[in-house]
């Protein structure tokens, strides 16, 4: 199963939609296992213990898929599904040979496929879980200065903590400049690859001197008769073993690994499609909920009184209870919620100390400008 209809003889290097679509095919893969298990989790405990490991779980769900992809079709399990495959560049970059990825050329790409992404979602929890817990470039050591009732290690376990202190507060620092300069160096190839500068999307690509190509439908004819071919070897070598009961199992083994391997893939497409279509679903579920159950904003509260020997409450709302005239340049008390001159009641409150109204303590602190809009 493809999403691309392919055609042609394989010389057309794919497009840059097509190649951030398969970049992003494994961590919507992976947003959907670690969902699957979440929900699955609430009623089986002991799947907890693979939420735990989630890094490691999807590491060898994604070790799998692209060891059988690259094996096959000499391309990542995402890339086989565009309709695309790895080949070795030969010399320069406008070679035009595109051979198929050797044993050891699988192996090293396998080896980055899967060592990359599960160093970097590690390296990306520790720096979470350790900045959540500083306050700033140095929140570990500083905490640690904070607390003088914790026991101070000594001798080489004080070295050892120091060190480790000091390691982190360097990862914290750093860590971050790191992600910038891999994130833009990922960037700068994808957009030389965009404006057909180079023939490497990515940085791994171009260290492992590979180039995505297309597969054509010559090659995929190619690679399914020489599927077919290598099953049929291995159903007549089974054949040929002793025993009927032995060659019936061996047999009924052999069928289905093939049929797991042909429908497999499939099914994962699919896994993908339905998370997506459940995350969407329950989202807008949630949405309309959230706003069905939204409360009308509560009334304000009643303003204070004024009180006897304070300053009295002029009818008409635009005069300054204090000079008696037009209000201008309005400010307001913010602990009475009054409004007045400016300068009437920064002199006042700076006077008195207090509401001229309702003589509740203020300072000039609460004193706030109004500005009306015209």
């Amino acid at each position: 199963m493809s999403f691309v209809s392919l055609g042609g003889d394989g010389s057309t290097r794919p497009t840059f939609f097509e190649l951030v679509a398969a970049e992003r095919m494994l961590p919507s893969l992976k947003a959907a296992t670690i969902y699957s298990l979440s929900v699955f989790a609430q009623r089986r405990p002991f799947l907890h213990k693979l939420l735990d490991r989630e890094d490691e779980v999807f590491a060898a769900i994604s070790w799998a898929l692209d060891r059988s992809s690259l094996a096959t079709g000499s391309g990542t399990f995402a890339e086989s599904l565009y309709g695309m495959r790895r080949a070795a560049l030969r010399g320069s970059s406008s070679s035009t040979t595109r051979p198929t990825l050797s044993r050891t050329q699988q192996h090293a790409t396998l080896l980055l496929l899967v060592a990359v992404p599960y160093i970097k979602a590690k390296l990306d929890r520790l720096y979470n879980q350790y900045r959540r817990q500083s306050e700033g470039p140095l929140g570990l050591t500083l905490r640690m200065q904070q607390q003088p009732e914790q026991q101070v290690p000594e001798g080489r376990s004080a070295l050892a903590a120091g060190g480790r202190r000091l390691l982190l507060s360097i990862f914290l620092r750093v860590y971050p400049w790191a992600h910038a300069a891999q994130e833009g160096l990922r960037f700068a190839y994808q957009l030389l690859y965009l404006l057909d500068s180079t023939p490497y999307y990515s940085p791994l690509l171009h260290l492992l001197g590979q180039q995505v190509v297309r597969v054509s439908g010559q090659e995929l004819v190619e690679a399914e008769r020489q599927k077919q071919r290598q099953r049929r070897q291995q159903l007549q070598g089974i054949r040929q073993s002793s025993g009927p009961l032995i060659r019936w199992v061996k047999k009924a083994w052999t069928r289905s690994s093939f049929l797991f391997a042909d429908h497999t893939r499939n099914a994962l497409i699919l896994s993908v499609f339905a998370f997506k279509l459940l995350e969407w679903w329950y989202t807008s579920a949630e949405e309309k909920l959230a706003s069905n159950k939204a409360l009308p904003p509560p009334p304000p509260p009643r303003a204070p009184l004024p009180v006897p020997g304070g300053c009295a409450l002029p009818e008409d709302p635009s005069i300054c209870p204090i000079c008696r005239q037009k209000r201008t340049n309005p400010a307001m008390v913010v602990v009475s919620g009054y409004a007045f001159c400016y300068p009437c009641i920064f002199r006042y409150v700076s006077q008195h100390a207090r509401c001229p109204v309702t003589h509740f303590p203020a300072g000039e602190e609460h004193i706030r400008r109004l500005y009306q809009s015209a």
